[in-house]
């Protein structure tokens, strides 16, 4: 039978067989080698740290170094050449079990491990218990364990490899030691993918290397798999294009143009963009996980103008970022940020994808106009500063009796005005009256009259009032209101319900007014004459003409005469 040469995955070929192998975990190995060197062991460990950073490997390795046969006590790492260090590499140790949890939950399982702890190992100093995936665990499997966790016999290790460190039980936490496993860094693992493609002889863009380490996602095993697709799809030669393409990935070019047409405002050229990235085969879902990388590069570059010169980092990103991030500022990348992640997280459950992709351009574009916060409160105030600004407020005569509007201009003397605060920039209110007047000039008829009719007055100051609206339906009614007093004025107002019955509607103060009025009317000479020449009649209301030429005062009375 023709012996068969199986090809081992370089995520298989290349994993660690000692410690100093361990890419990027060197605290980890540190604390390790104090421990092992002074047998100082514990009874328990727990690992734990994204997919792919060498959890598993290292617990294979602890394994390996306190069971080794030859080690010197002087020394942490494995011999490897011993029959415990061969056994441990092939899998084939009795001494050292390995369980899935993710396959092996129930508390049956556990119940298996109780019985074989109390047997002594066969050929190496101790029985370890690798437990893979422990989060799986049922609640039940986790109780069972626990007296033989925290009381084990010494001839007895577990060691506990995990993603989901949160859901391990706080019982089953304190009865171990723990070890975090690092992220890898992106330099670092450029590093040890370029060390092995020179190895495997493989030809490849350092572009495609970039994009690789960065789908990788700190994860060596991930990196190194995703390596070995490229070979297996290119052969010896591998370009950025194809590792694009492999990955679903949008040209970073092309996103960085994407990105600079919804910059620019204009959706027709944005939209046509977001639509050859999508005939290329880019998936939706990538090309937006793009842009937010994107963003967030130019954030960085902000922030930390060192990152243009990263040689990790390919040409093109740290040509088109400087460009790019010139012409942006902190709060406008943070809006451009904050539209495209929450876009991003509708398109987890989106149906439509591609459309959904345009509407949340759109969004960009209508929502953020590119303008800078600074440049626009200048601009703002320099409109304010001009000279002959008709500007149309409401005010209150001194009698009380009528409200106008006085239309003037604003001169470009700094002659103080009482209605307009030049300071402040915003039209001011001196009293309730004039309030109400703004929702009139401003033709909202409807919210007019249930503000002058059905609304009490509490207290009122410029920019906060309180009133009772008992008599109004709408719960919107202040929010409504307020929202139309701040645009109007050019400051927040604050509109507060107050349950009190003190106030009275202006509706209400008129009438009394009215009355008073009256009564000072009747004592008036030439009104007592008339009255007394018409016994049967009454006045009813007084209404001002306006401005007369004469000297004697004209009074207009509406006489009533009983028939």
């Amino acid at each position: 039978m023709q012996e068969v040469n199986e090809y081992k995955v370089l995520a298989r070929k290349y994993r660690p067989q000692q410690f100093s192998d361990l890419v990027g975990q060197d605290q980890l190995v540190e604390i390790l080698k104090n421990s092992i060197v002074n047998n100082r062991l514990a009874h328990a460990y727990i690992l734990t740290g994204v997919r792919g950073v060498g959890k598993t490997t290292s617990a294979r390795l602890i394994a390996m170094s306190i069971n080794c046969l030859k080690r010197d006590k002087n020394n942490f790492e494995p011999c490897r050449d011993c029959d415990s260090c061969k056994s441990i590499g092939i899998d084939s140790n009795l001494d050292v079990i390995e369980m899935d949890a993710a396959s092996n939950t129930g508390v049956d399982d556990v119940r298996e491990i109780i019985e074989n702890v109390k047997y002594k190992p066969l050929i190496s100093k101790y029985k370890i218990f690798i437990i893979d995936e422990v989060h799986m665990l049922s609640k039940s499997a986790f109780n069972a364990l626990l007296k033989t966790l925290e009381e084990p016999p010494p001839h007895v290790k577990f060691i506990f490899a995990t993603t989901e460190i949160k859901k391990i039980p706080i019982t089953v936490l304190s009865r171990c030691q723990r070890f975090d496993l690092l992220r890898i860094e992106n330099k670092i693992l450029t590093e040890h993918l370029l060390n092995i493609v020179a190895k495997e002889s493989i030809d490849i863009e350092s572009d495609a290397v970039s994009l690789i380490v960065r789908a990788a996602d700190g994860s060596i095993r991930d990196g190194l798999s995703l390596l070995d697709q490229a070979i297996s799809n290119q052969g010896l030669k591998i370009d950025s294009l194809a590792v694009t393409k492999m990955l679903g990935l949008a040209e970073r070019e092309k996103i960085f143009d994407l990105l600079n047409k919804i910059l620019e405002g204009n959706s027709i050229d944005a939209l046509n963009q977001y639509r050859k990235l999508y005939d290329l085969g880019a998936d939706v879902t990538m090309i937006f996980d793009e842009l937010i990388n994107v963003v967030h590069f130019l954030t960085q570059i902000k922030l930390a103008p060192n990152l243009k010169d990263d040689i990790y980092i390919p040409e093109i990103e740290r040509t088109r970022g400087i460009e790019l991030s010139s012409k942006l500022t902190l709060n406008n990348l943070n809006i451009i940020w904050q539209i495209l992640f929450k876009g991003f997280q509708e398109l987890q459950t989106g149906i439509h994808l591609f459309q959904h992709g345009e509407m949340i351009i759109l969004r960009i574009i209508f929502l953020f106009d590119g303008t800078n916060p600074d440049d626009l409160i200048r601009k703002i105030s320099k409109e304010d500063t001009k000279s002959n600004e008709e500007i149309s407020v409401p005010y209150k005569n001194e009698n009380q009796e009528t409200n106008k509007i006085l239309n003037f201009k604003k001169e470009q003397s700094e002659e103080k005005n009482d209605n307009l605060d030049l300071d402040t920039n915003y039209v001011k209110i001196h009293d309730y009256r004039q309030f109400v007047e703004m929702f009139f000039n401003n033709r909202e008829g409807i919210l007019h009259t249930q503000l002058y009719n059905d609304v009490r007055l509490i207290s009122f100051k410029d920019g906060e009032i309180y009133l009772n609206t008992d008599k109004i339906s709408d719960k919107l009614f202040n929010r409504k209101i307020a929202k139309l007093i701040s645009t109007w004025t050019g400051r927040i107002w604050q509109i507060n319900s107050s349950t009190s019955n003190l106030g009275k509607s202006l509706y209400e103060e008129d009438i009394i007014n009215q009355e008073k009025q009256i009564e000072i009317m009747k004592n008036n000479i030439d009104v007592k004459k008339l009255l007394k020449e018409f016994p049967e009649s009454e006045i009813h209301s007084i209404t001002e003409l306006g401005e007369v030429n004469s000297q004697d005062d004209i009074i207009n009375t509406n006489i009533k005469k009983e028939k």
